[in-house]
């Protein structure tokens, strides 16, 4: 099986004395969730994410990194990806941070790219029932967006079911909110664009009587990060990929 090495993508790496507006800039505009931290001496410390940089709303911040700083995930290169997805389980991260003896940073392997090869393992068992996150997080159609988002900063959620009659309507996240121009610039604002105008609608979803493996290929089909679980009409979960990880 692949190791760590062969899955290693190259990622912005910022240091304790880096201010947070600068790995703002980086983590809003790019594809990662997080980002790994080195001292001074170019040694790995750990990381930090999108939801604690995102706080940080005046482009003329003085804050420095080093504040922000979480203990993360550290692999070696030549790390299997069972035990890679183990770390980042274990830990609850969405990356892995590949280093050297000298916790020099040589890159990162991402939870969404080594999804879809962790997935084709056949140990991969349970129902979803045993994995998914009961009481998913939830929003009306109607509701604003910058309501929604504030809501995703201070409670560290990165999608909510969105609701419409009672019914589950679509999906937003918070990478939804931050690929979309016209609404990061209504935000600065302070405007009021209803969610609905922003969700993925219709909802891919999955029933609470499939397995957890169903529920990993729909996930690789439909590139998601995560899938509402339905029982018949009601929204009874959601499932990501680290209710996945748990099944392998």
């Amino acid at each position: 099986m692949k190791v760590a090495e062969d899955m290693m993508v190259k990622t912005p790496v910022l240091t304790t004395g880096d201010p947070m507006t600068r790995a703002r800039q980086v983590l809003r505009d790019d594809i990662f969730r997080e980002i790994p931290i080195t001292n001074a001496n170019g040694r790995y410390v750990g990381y930090i994410n999108i939801t604690d940089v995102l706080k940080i709303t005046d482009t003329k911040s003085n804050v420095l990194i080093e504040g922000f700083v979480k203990e993360g995930t550290t692999v070696g290169p030549d790390i299997s990806l069972m035990e890679v997805a183990e770390a980042i389980r274990e830990n609850e991260t969405d990356t892995a941070t590949v280093v050297d003896d000298n916790r020099n940073v040589l890159g990162s392997v991402l939870l969404s790219e080594i999804f879809p090869i962790l997935c084709t393992r056949k140990n991969l068992h349970g129902e979803i029932k045993d994995f998914m996150h009961r009481s998913p997080p939830v929003c009306e159609a109607t509701d604003s967006v910058s309501g929604v988002y504030a809501q995703m900063l201070d409670r560290n959620i990165t999608a909510f079911a969105v609701m419409k009659n009672k019914t589950l309507s679509g999906i937003i996240s918070r990478r939804d909110i931050l690929n979309n121009g016209r609404v990061r610039k209504s935000l600065e604002r302070g405007g009021k664009i209803p969610v609905e105008s922003v969700m993925v609608t219709p909802p891919i979803t999955i029933s609470l009587e499939e397995d957890i493996k169903t529920a990993a290929e729909r996930m690789v089909e439909h590139d998601l990060s995560q899938i509402p679980v339905m029982d018949g009409g009601t929204l009874v979960g959601m499932i990501d990929r680290h209710g996945v990880l748990k099944g392998l």
